[in-house]
């Protein structure tokens, strides 16, 4: 019984080991066949490859499409396949027999590899997917003040939405409510409309391949590998043309934009523009249709919204508010001055601080176009318990306002961030009082 379970093992043992060595002999007979039939395979493959990476490339032209990760994954697969073949071709050229012996096993691996490749590749159906980008969030903004706000919001939505206005330009000088009029547009589009809202923050670091990307970066276009800024343009034009009713929002531009030479396709049928500027001559530079000039406040609208940001639970007496009043008219009716400025002063009831501040502002501000940045250097001026001593040193808070304009435009700070860098410096340091009042200022800013 024993004897015959050993020679039922021993048949299989032979079995196996002479269908191994059949093979073996196989491989090495028929290893110039084999290889042949390799590189025709090879050569399909390469071939469907290069069909899907056109007809993915053009359908992702279009900005609707977007390629498959399977599909991408596969043909990261196949890109080797050619110089691996060739691998194994010039090995035989050079060595001759020795690679039938040695290779035998590794081409028949390959043989597989790429069998399965070809399989694959025949089962993908869709190559690209349907692009879903979001139309645009709705932007934080302040409330809308004054009528003529309210008259310059009804008159551009009234203009995008008549069909035949392609640009609009809404000018005017720092601080007086150009981007905050632009989100309230932003956000009505939104809401109303059916096309996509494109926002753009240009500043005076313009270059045509910066907004490229931005634009971009929101219609959800993949530049890259792609550093051509011709290539970059047709396709984004290609892109934007075939999303209608969008618009286009440009926020403080400073110079005369190409857009041609941008890829933007400025027309009422697919890619409208409103651009935020201080010059009339950018918006007669880009041939703005319809220019929207933004003015600074009535010496009433001024007041409310002065009020309204100081918050004061209890009122002010009537000495003090008539102060306040010519305080307020010192911001020259632009928002952004009346807003900081009464930031400023909130809390503050003494009719001699309000004094003061007015005498303060008033010796800074000249009546020039620069009065906006003179106001809020009062404000910057203010954050220093200490600003009338005699050292010209900053102190912590105002340390931490220059830190803040180191970050790029509308760029989320967060506070932990900013309260540990401010640490790291040692701004607080030379300021603390001990143990305790550091970790109580600690406590207080970062919650």
């Amino acid at each position: 019984m024993a004897s015959l379970f050993i020679e039922t093992i021993m048949s299989k043992v032979g079995e196996i080991i002479s269908g191994d060595a059949l093979n073996s002999v196989k491989s090495i007979i028929y290893f110039e066949h084999n290889l042949t039939a390799l590189e025709n395979k090879s050569k399909l493959l390469c071939a469907k490859a290069s069909d899907v990476e056109m007809e993915i490339k053009s359908s992702e032209l279009s900005g609707t499409k977007k390629r498959k990760r399977e599909v991408e994954v596969w043909l990261e697969e196949v890109r080797p396949i050619k110089k691996k073949v060739a691998e194994f071709r010039n090995r035989k050229e050079s060595e001759g027999f020795t690679v039938r012996l040695t290779d035998g096993g590794l081409l028949a691996k390959l043989t597989e590899e790429v069998d399965r490749l070809v399989v694959h590749g025949q089962n993908f159906g869709e190559l690209a997917l349907d692009v879903c980008g979001s139309r645009g969030d709705k932007l934080l903004t302040n409330g809308m003040v004054g009528e003529a706000f309210n008259e310059n919001l009804e008159t551009i939505l009234k203009h995008l939405e008549s069909g035949q206005v392609s640009s609009i330009g809404v000018y005017g000088m720092g601080g007086v409510g150009k981007t905050t009029l632009a989100k309230h547009i932003h956000n009505q589009l939104l809401q109303h409309s059916q096309g996509r809202v494109i926002w753009v923050t240009v500043s005076q670091e313009f270059s045509v391949t910066t907004l490229q990307d931005e634009i971009a970066r929101f219609i959800g276009l993949d530049f890259v590998g792609e550093n051509n800024e011709d290539k970059r343009a047709a396709r984004l034009h290609t892109t934007l043309s075939h999303m209608k009713n969008s618009v286009l929002i440009l926020d403080d531009v400073w110079e005369n934009i190409d857009f041609l030479k941008v890829g933007c396709p400025v027309s009422v049928e697919c890619c409208r523009l409103i651009i935020t500027t201080r010059s009339l001559e950018v918006c007669r530079q880009i041939c703005c249709q319809k220019v929207i000039p933004v003015k600074t406040l009535h010496h009433h609208e001024a007041w409310k919204l002065f009020n309204e940001t100081l918050r004061n639970e209890i009122e002010l007496d009537s000495l003090a508010e008539e102060v306040a009043r010519s305080v307020a008219e010192l911001c020259g009716g632009l928002p952004l001055a009346i807003v900081t400025v009464a930031g400023s002063m909130r809390g503050e009831r003494a009719i001699y601080t309000w004094r003061n501040a007015y005498v303060e502002i008033k010796e800074r501000v000249s009546g020039n176009d620069g009065d906006v940045y003179k106001v809020l250097k009062y404000s910057f001026d203010r954050l220093n318990r200490n600003r009338h001593s005699q050292s010209n040193e900053f102190n912590a808070l105002q340390h931490c306002f220059l830190y803040c304009a180191l970050y790029p435009e509308d760029e989320e700070i967060r506070r932990k961030c900013l309260v540990r860098e401010s640490f790291w410096e040692g701004w607080w340091m030379k300021e603390r009082q001990g143990e305790r009042k550091l970790s109580k200022d600690i406590s207080y800013w970062i919650n």
